[in-house]
């Protein structure tokens, strides 16, 4: 997944998000010129068809934005706002450059109006929302799925952060929406949370490769008993297990973008999200363990991007919820030899959205 999108939002990136973008946005310092960049670059339109006023771009090569998200440890919802505008333009509704985000709105019930519409419920755990224009969600209604865009400055967000010093805030919605807010989908209900684990995937899978790159180039500089730790042969099996991982992780990762049609494949979506989940565990753990307690310390960069590993591994499912989803389709399989056997299941093709 590289193209000229992809080079222009390294780029960006690169030269604009610091350690020190990073710290203050954990201290809950919005990084106003970044956010800048990314509109003037029209990053937040990437997953936007063309005629919608967005790129018109493969969907793949959009997403690989969300990976180079994730190696920078973007302190911005750039993923969530990619998600809310892809939804919003399938719709109908209007779509925006500014900061978004999306929720769960199993909380939250829909009733139409004579001038609109009106919601009431409960928002939970919703990425930056304090900082977004507006919380975008499916809600069904008379069995439709539909589109809400929910103004986020007429919600009062109860406080809350994650692990990685990330925004995850509460409120209570109970407001009249009008026309060009609400917008009927033809998705599957579940389709929010399979675009939001894969994106968690791709985002996991950067920051990956990251905590890869700090614990070889550390390894190499670190100098114990007259030679770097990168020669002693512990930590050259820390690093080969974590290489290992890190590729099972982004090949998983991007074989789900990369299959991507008109919606997300269940089954690879919950393949990377869980080989992703896993990965995190083990290489997180290895890191500190290269690093030492300077990993852990505010001075160096390890941390902000284990933080986000532990915390992004239990949003939009587990590992525990995605491996029942796995086997509870394994099980499904019919007589060997069939088309829907367990062989097939594990080994047929799932490229461009055929079951896996």
């Amino acid at each position: 997944m590289d193209s000229i999108i992809a080079d222009m939002a390294g780029r960006v990136f690169s030269d604009h998000v610091t350690h020190l973008t990073r710290s203050q946005a954990a201290a809950g310092i919005w990084p106003t010129s970044l956010w800048q960049e990314i509109e003037q670059a029209g990053l937040p339109l990437a997953l936007v068809p063309e005629g919608a006023g967005g790129f018109g771009v493969g969907v793949g090569d959009a997403l690989s934005i969300v990976r180079i998200a994730g190696a920078h440890g973007l302190p911005v919802p750039l993923a969530e706002t990619m998600l809310a505008n892809w939804l919003q333009a399938q719709a109908g509704l209007p779509v925006s450059l500014g900061p978004q985000s999306v929720t769960d709105g199993s909380g939250l019930s829909l009733r139409a109006t004579d001038d609109g519409w009106s919601v009431s419920g409960q928002i939970e755990a919703v990425p930056w929302g304090r900082n977004a224009d507006r919380i975008v969600t499916l809600v069904p209604h008379e069995g439709k799925n539909m589109v809400v865009a929910l103004p986020a400055e007429r919600l009062a967000f109860d406080v809350a952060y994650n692990l990685a010093g990330e925004p995850r805030d509460s409120a209570a919605a109970y407001l009249a929406l009008r026309a060009d807010q609400v917008g009927q989908v033809a998705l599957p209900a579940d389709t929010l949370t399979l675009m939001g684990a894969l994106l968690r995937s791709l985002l996991m899978a950067g920051a990956l490769e990251t905590v890869m790159t700090l614990c070889v180039t550390y390894a190499g500089d670190r100098v114990q008993f007259g030679r770097p730790i990168g020669k002693f042969q512990a930590i050259q099996q820390y690093l080969a297990t974590m290489a290992g991982e890190v590729a099972a992780a982004r090949a998983a990762a991007d074989m789900v973008a990369d299959g991507f049609d008109a919606t997300p494949s269940r089954h690879l979506v919950a393949a990377a999200k869980l080989r992703a989940g896993e990965a995190g565990q083990i290489v997180a753990a290895l890191a500190h363990q290269v690093h030492g307690a300077i990993g852990f310390t505010d001075e160096h960069s390890l941390h902000h991007f284990t933080k986000r590993l532990w915390s992004w591994r239990d949003e939009f499912g587990t590992e525990r919820d995605w491996s029942r989803a796995l086997g509870k389709a394994a099980l499904k399989g019919g007589p060997a030899g069939s088309d829907d056997s367990f062989w097939s299941f594990v080994t047929a093709t799932s490229a461009k959205g055929v079951a896996a």
